[in-house]
């Protein structure tokens, strides 16, 4: 009697574990660069796409703690990166926004020149539907990952 092997993970399971695994060292390397952390490196990316927002909507963003975007606004700030500015329609609320800095975008431009022409050479390999099913898993899965980092910044330890 031929014995059964056990069940995997889950289909895709393994997949997203090293897509995420992949996006995570990636970013700690282009942060490095900067000198900065993953996370900060990439909340300046949330500033770019964004524009002037608050700590709460950085937060919504990302699943961190308003608490932690404040300590991770002041270190932005202290690398000369962004800036907190009033709210020209609402004085009493605080924006963080990006400041230019040629030195950030060299060095973007060297880590992310290359990265986003081979993206868009891997993406020219697949059809307008398949592109829409990749597009579909990857904004699934940043779902997963913003909702997860939330309910892991809740629990206690």
């Amino acid at each position: 009697m031929a014995q059964e092997d056990p069940p995997g993970p889950p289909p895709g399971s393994l997949l997203g574990r090293e897509f995420a695994t992949a996006i995570v060292v990636f970013h700690e390397a282009v942060g490095r660069l900067l000198g900065l952390s993953s996370v900060e490196r990439k909340c300046l990316d949330v500033l770019d796409r964004l524009g002037p927002v608050t700590a709460g909507a950085i937060a919504e963003h990302t699943g961190l703690t308003t608490g932690a975007v404040t300590g991770l606004a002041d270190r932005l700030e202290k690398a000369g990166y962004a800036r907190r500015t009033r709210d020209p329609h609402d004085r009493r609320k605080v924006l963080i926004e990006l400041v230019p800095n040629e030195r950030r975008a060299e060095l973007t431009a060297a880590a992310f020149g290359p990265f986003g022409a081979e993206m868009a050479e891997a993406a020219a390999k697949y059809t307008p539907a398949e592109l829409a099913v990749i597009s579909d898993w990857v904004a699934a899965t940043t779902d997963i990952l913003v909702n997860n980092t939330r309910r892991i910044t809740q629990l206690k330890v």
